[in-house]
């Protein structure tokens, strides 16, 4: 047991969870007591964080693990116990895919923490909290819980949660509040959080948390559509993973890495995507793949390869609904729309469907950025159908809701279709 933690110290997860299943094995000779079931359940937890970064979050082992760890619970089980098996059931879930579940989860571990007062399990709590709203698509609430972890977090103070719980909350939290707020329309913070977030990763020296920090902040950058960036980020999340072994990292990593060779011309994008998008699903994980997949989608939309198109963004609808990752619900119905349009002039009314339906799901979302570029499509169409004051309107409506932003690459799109509209 203490060699596996010295091997966890040290990010040699994959020696350390070695050691810890060695551990299990011997518990297995131990008549049943509960001193026995205790140290079980603190082995367990302890084999979470080095599992997390060799298998995954989702991984069938990491599912059981947790399980185990939660039968193991008894009353007279710390709050740090209870929090630690429930999250890592939280996460294994979540990044299945079964948001629902994983909400219920959140809550739980909010009200435990909020109970107890304890301070670490209240940062982490409500970054919880905030990451699950966020995939849901409720981006107002994942913005307070997010804000509220970030304030109550003294980076000096909490360095050694990243060791505990596999990464660091604090750091979690600034990422994803940076993809909350683009979304959002508060583009002006979003970078700042974003250099923030990388700049506390390297600080912490901790490998697995500065690979999660590279892979989940390349998607805002692809978000954004900036390629040379998101280059920068996944390239070295690839040599770290690669390095340590953490297959999910490299996975995520893989795929964004993909899009930006693709969006520079390089012919081996496409390629290199769909593989980091198999590696993803061979560790269990669907999180985060509706935005993948809508990247693949504009990838086949562009080559003219319609068909495979439609059929990704399908495959991309159904995650959202079933699964409700619902955050990138908006751009999908818009890229079914901008491909059908692709498809044949008989598809023109479907396509018009598809932008209205993104558009009022924007809009319920608060959603600003996804509801501008729904409005741009919108109105592009309309100005093709000879709508231009329908087209003008819906558009001016949502541009002015923003202040002006000269590398807004969206804002100025709309612009300059609405500066065509005015003619």
């Amino acid at each position: 047991r203490f060699a596996a933690r010295r091997d966890t110290d040290r990010s040699a997860n994959v020696e350390a969870l070695n050691h810890f299943n060695s551990a299990l094995d011997l518990l297995k000779d131990l008549p049943q007591s509960p001193e026995r079931n205790a140290l079980e359940l603190e082995i367990l937890l302890a084999r979470g964080a080095p599992m997390l970064s060799v298998k995954g979050y989702a991984s069938d082992d990491m599912g059981e693990n947790y399980q185990r760890a939660k039968d193991l619970l008894q009353e007279t089980s710390g709050s740090v116990h209870q929090f630690l098996a429930i999250k890592g059931l939280w996460v294994f879930h979540l990044v299945r895919g079964q948001i629902a579940r994983a909400c219920s989860l959140a809550e739980n571990l909010l009200s435990l923490a909020t109970q107890e007062q304890i301070s670490d399990l209240l940062i982490d709590a409500h970054h919880l909290s905030g990451s699950t709203y966020f995939f849901l698509g409720r981006f107002d609430e994942a913005k307070h819980h997010l804000l509220t972890a970030i304030s109550l977090d003294d980076p000096n103070q909490h360095r050694s949660l990243a060791l505990r719980y596999g990464q660091d909350p604090g750091i979690t939290a600034r990422i994803l509040l940076a993809r909350t707020l683009w979304i959002l329309g508060e583009v002006e913070q979003t970078e700042t959080l974003a250099l923030e977030a990388i700049r506390m990763a390297r600080a912490a020296e901790h490998p697995y948390t500065l690979v999660f920090t590279l892979a989940f902040l390349s998607r805002i950058y692809s978000a954004v559509r900036n390629a040379t960036r998101t280059l920068e980020l996944t390239d070295e999340a690839i040599a770290v993973s690669t390095q340590y072994s953490f297959a999910l990292g490299l996975a995520w990593a893989t795929t964004s890495q993909g899009w930006a060779l693709a969006e520079t011309g390089q012919e081996e994008g496409l390629g290199t995507l769909l593989h980091g998008l198999a590696a993803t699903r061979d560790t269990g994980g669907t999180l985060d793949n509706t935005f993948t997949l809508a990247l693949l989608a504009e990838l086949y939309l562009r080559k003219k390869r319609i068909d495979e198109g439609l059929a990704t963004i399908e495959e991309a609808l159904t995650l959202a609904v079933t699964g409700g990752e619902l955050f990138w619900h908006a751009e999908l119905l818009r890229l079914k729309g901008e491909l059908l349009l692709g498809e044949s002039d008989q598809s023109v009314q479907a396509a018009e469907q598809c932008f209205c339906e993104a558009l009022k799901i924007a809009h319920d979302q608060h959603a600003k950025m996804l509801e501008l570029r729904a409005a741009t499509s919108l109105a592009k169409l309309w100005k093709k159908l000879n709508k231009f004051d329908e087209a003008k309107r819906i558009l001016h409506s949502v541009c002015s809701r923003f202040t002006d932003r000269s590398d807004n690459l969206d804002l100025i799109e709309a612009k300059t279709v609405l500066e065509q509209l005015s003619v």
